[in-house]
């Protein structure tokens, strides 16, 4: 798999991209897909090039057609409102499911119809992939699909669906992957190449938000989803290996929310750790800026990763990292010189590693730190897919 390259080609102003997505956050910020804010930030900063649409479903009562800014909003109707798609399962949510893969595809069809379209690119390949492939068929308007580790390992290398993502992977004109080794699946996959482009986002502008630290403690930061994949439960017992000197000299502070949350508060309560962990809901972009920029290091535990958004968000704000050995986050941390690694799915490994940096402090190399940080900038990728998207083939 090659990266994408630089922007050359000049888009025309009243080329129009579709981006079809099941990501997108509500109007009032929904933090319970960090995905879905990252499209958010890429629409906008689209925009300032091309005329840009995003069509998702409906997530509450509100408006079904509006503006951000320059981009145009279309929701089609679902009667999962409020509901992101990751949290669907089977066969509980069929219909739901079901009603996503079949109301989109209409609701596509239906905006194509009315509307002059260049290309649409699919965030991501299910069920995204399968809205844009009839817009494709009916209507010759070519399209890309994005892919996400979660978007691959849920549905692309699971037997029932393997065909499906297959057949949307090999018939798209161009394939992204937010992370290297995720586009190497992808190409295997699919047989086709696919270009990497992170996901990423600009927390530059955000209004201060006071970060809640412990005085005179060394704070560490875990922020995603309380799922197994996302490994907080393995930070968690992390902890409970830290000898008592160090529990009394620092404090944890995890963001989130999902089907471990439950399990991960029972657990401060019997373990007595409430004085060393806080455990905390979903956090806006403010706060997740703030607390990046304030605390001493942020904790990616992850047992099965791509590169997550919130490994550049820590980039972009300055934030040192240990991280575990999935995906691309500890080959580029380790070639960057830009935080710790350990071993995925070892709390001995995760509690000897935070252990080593309270004594040490974090090992923050500033000029690999930042040439680092020049692969997540959000002008770049969204050049990076211009020039992707923008040739004479399209």
């Amino acid at each position: 798999m090659k990266p994408s390259g630089v922007f050359s080609y000049t888009m025309e102003n009243n080329d129009h991209c579709l981006i079809l997505t099941s990501s997108y956050p509500a109007q009032t910020d929904d933090m319970r897909s960090v995905a879905g804010l990252f499209v958010r930030h890429f629409a906008r900063e689209l925009a300032k090039h091309v005329q840009v649409s995003v069509l998702t479903q409906s997530t509450d009562s509100g408006p079904r057609t509006f503006r951000e800014g320059e981009v145009r909003i279309v929701r089609f109707p679902w009667p999962g409102k409020g509901r992101p798609l990751s949290t669907l399962s089977m066969p509980r949510d069929m219909g739901l499911m079901t009603w996503a893969v079949f109301g989109g595809m209409l609701a596509a069809l239906r905006f194509a119809g009315g509307n002059k379209i260049r290309f649409v690119l699919a965030m991501w390949a299910i069920p995204s992939g399968l809205w844009a492939f009839p817009v494709h068929m009916w209507f010759g308007v070519p399209y890309a699909v994005w892919c996400l580790g979660s978007d691959i390992w849920d549905y692309g290398e699971k037997g029932v669906f393997r065909p499906v993502v297959r057949f949307i992977l090999q018939r798209a004109k161009t394939r992204f992957a937010d992370g290297f080794k995720l586009g190497k699946t992808v190409e295997r996959l699919s047989g086709k190449t696919c270009l990497f482009l992170p996901s990423t986002r600009d927390l530059g502008g955000q209004v201060a938000v006071q970060a809640d630290l412990r005085a005179g403690k060394r704070n560490y930061l875990f922020i995603g989803r309380y799922h197994p994949n996302k490994g907080p439960d393995v930070l968690m017992e992390s902890i409970r290996l830290l000898s008592p000197e160090i529990r009394k000299a620092v404090h944890f502070h995890f963001f989130g929310g999902g089907p471990l949350e439950h399990a991960l508060k029972d657990e401060v309560e019997r373990k007595g750790i409430g004085d060393v962990v806080s455990l905390h809901g979903y956090m806006d972009e403010a706060k997740a800026a703030s607390y990046l920029r304030a605390c001493d290091a942020l904790i990616i535990p992850s047992r099965i990763e791509s590169i997550p958004v919130v490994f550049s968000d820590a980039l972009q704000c300055g934030c040192p990292m240990i991280v575990t050995n999935v995906g691309d986050m500890g080959n580029l941390l380790m070639k960057y010189g830009a935080g710790r690694v350990v071993e995925p799915q070892s709390p001995t490994q995760l509690s000897k590693a935070i252990a080593q940096d309270f004594s040490e402090g974090s090992r923050f190399y500033k000029e690999g730190f930042d040439r680092l940080r020049s692969l997540f900038d959000l002008e770049t990728t969204v050049n990076a897919f211009l020039d992707s998207v923008a040739g004479p083939s399209w």
